[in-house]
């Protein structure tokens, strides 16, 4: 009779669950749709003037790259302990990682995707939240690393005015050390413990809101990740390199649209714009960074001695090729995580009967 009663409460949870990933995934597309019909226009411009002979090796560059993150993220989650399959975990991920590319939020909706279909007995929420948190830690500490490089070029190579040199200078010098101390937050304890502490009580005073609460629990979810990975130094190497990796691939695909379009980038020009570009995308909190992530790269080409309207098309056919596209294929990977979830929920009843 338990057993039957336990048996209705895991099938009326799995019920809820599914209701609510297709919820969400009816939600990404409405998203996807009005993402896709604003920008429409240009791509459908834009799409006529490249060369498509290129557009095929700028699509699997875009594909490796969202492969790469998410081998990445199922490797921190098998690491963490969550023994998940690893192909299943890249669906996961690479459905997550869309959402997040569509509705910029602090991560939340894609986050609440791996939630609902990593749950599992013996996987908590918060577990999943820790892996999610220091993954796309890593991924940024990779980003942030790359800016200051992007910056000082800029600043070498760009006709600017004093004042702005000054500004973009005081940024990069700025930049430089907020990545010590982002590698610090990672990388030292006792250093953590510290700036964690000097934030809390910075931000009491000028919000006057406690959040000791939410910085403990990062401290914590920090601390489990290094020590995690200070017992298998290869595997964090490993993990490091496909983000790195993951990073490249995408700025190979960017390399690839301006190719398309007759205009080739020197690797110093193409770093600068595409790290910029991306970050101020990222930063805006618009859905996917639209129009600030193009309106940026685009004017950090320009700087460059790259034409601006060849730049603005480059910079649109990127979001095609990087974001549209694998919006459209994740709608498939999204319908088979909730059929394999329906099984999943059926398998009782199956055992049950049998």
């Amino acid at each position: 009779m338990a057993t039957a009663e336990s048996n209705d409460k895991q099938q009326e949870s799995g019920s809820s669950h599914r209701r609510l990933l297709i919820g969400i995934v009816i939600a990404v597309m409405v998203v996807g749709i009005l993402v896709v019909a604003l920008d429409w226009k240009q791509a459908r411009q834009v799409l006529i003037t490249a060369n498509w002979a290129l557009l095929v090796p700028a699509l699997l560059a875009s594909g490796l790259s969202y492969l790469l993150l998410n081998i990445a993220f199922a490797l921190v989650t098998r690491s963490w302990g969550i023994e998940l399959g690893v192909w299943r975990l890249i669906e996961i991920g690479f459905v997550s990682t869309v959402l997040n590319h569509l509705v910029t939020a602090g991560g939340a909706p894609g986050y609440t995707v791996r939630v609902l279909h990593m749950r599992r007995p013996g996987i908590s929420t918060k577990q999943i939240l820790a892996v999610s948190l220091f993954h796309i830690y890593l991924s940024l500490l990779a980003l942030m690393a790359m800016l200051p490089v992007a910056m000082v070029y800029l600043l070498l190579n760009s006709s600017l005015s004093p004042g702005a040199t000054a500004s973009l200078g005081a940024v990069a010098v700025g930049m430089v050390i907020a990545l010590g101390v982002a590698g610090a937050l990672v990388f030292s304890d006792a250093l953590r413990t510290r700036l964690l502490g000097l934030a809390e009580r910075l931000w009491y005073k000028v919000t006057h809101r406690d959040v000791s609460e939410s910085l403990e629990s990062f401290g914590d979810t920090m601390a489990e990740g290094v020590s995690v990975f200070r017992s298998r130094p290869r595997r964090f190497a490993l993990i490091m390199g496909l983000i790195v990796a993951d990073w490249a691939s995408s700025m190979g695909a960017l390399w690839l649209c301006f190719a398309a379009l007759g205009t080739s980038l020197s690797p110093g020009v193409l770093l600068s714009g595409y790290t910029l570009g991306i970050t101020a995308g990222l930063a805006s909190m618009v859905p996917g960074g639209l129009g600030v992530q193009e309106g940026s790269m685009a004017g950090i080409y320009h700087l460059l001695g790259i034409p601006l309207h060849q730049s603005v098309l480059a910079a649109v056919l990127f979001r095609v090729v990087y974001y549209f596209i694998p919006y459209l294929i994740s709608l498939i990977f999204h319908w088979h995580l909730l059929r394999q979830m329906g099984q999943a929920d059926r398998a009782p009843d199956d055992k049950e009967a049998s």
